[in-house]
């Protein structure tokens, strides 16, 4: 019965993180006038565990926010960008006390309610979780003025899908991110430099 309530409880819990997506934007920049852009200085991701500040993840949301730009009509181009892109992740470990308490008991397969007014409680789990929050900023790259900022929250209950994990929140951050207005200025020429490796 513990192992179910548990589960319930991270599934309802992760239903509930995957819906915290929040979109800032600055009302008076244009950033549909934008029409390439550049890396900013990423910092390395500071948590307990290795995996969340791998070169291997980082390099994969790099690779992950390209591709989602490019579909929205920017391209990359680090000579004159005209804005700058970086990204976050913060991991806390959190814990959750998960109390059962019931009353009735199995006869086979049946479940039989216990009638009397005595319930009983067993020992509490602790259950340990990672919540992780991805951030992705748009900057603008002449004045240096955040312009855009989404931010999208997920329970990571194995550090080994972190990558998996934070590329989906990539995608749909970016999915409302504005698309760039077509025929406004002649195409650039943008940079095809590989993904430098975040240390």
């Amino acid at each position: 019965m513990k192992r179910i309530i548990v589960v319930i409880f991270l599934a309802v819990l992760n239903f509930s993180c995957n819906r915290n997506l929040y979109i800032e934007r600055e009302p008076n920049i244009a950033i549909e006038q934008y029409r390439t852009y550049g890396w900013n200085k990423l910092e390395a991701t500071k948590a307990s565990h290795p995996l969340y500040s791998s070169v291997e993840l980082n390099q994969t949301l790099m690779r992950e926010i390209d591709k989602n730009l490019a579909k929205k009509g920017f391209r990359r181009n680090i000579a004159t960008p005209d804005f700058l892109v970086d990204f976050h992740i913060y991991v806390e470990e959190q814990k959750f006390q998960n109390l059962v308490c019931g009353a009735g008991f199995y006869r086979g397969e049946r479940y039989l309610p216990d009638l009397s007014q005595r319930t009983y409680c067993e020992s509490p789990e602790i259950v340990n979780y990672d919540d992780g929050t991805l951030i992705i900023d748009i900057v603008d790259a002449q004045t240096g003025q955040l312009v855009w900022r989404g931010t999208a929250g997920e329970i990571i209950d194995n550090p080994a899908y972190a990558t998996e994990i934070f590329r989906k929140k990539v995608k749909r951050i970016l999915k409302k991110f504005p698309v760039q207005k077509v025929g406004n200025a002649n195409k650039q020429k943008t940079d095809l430099e590989n993904v430098i490796s975040v240390k």
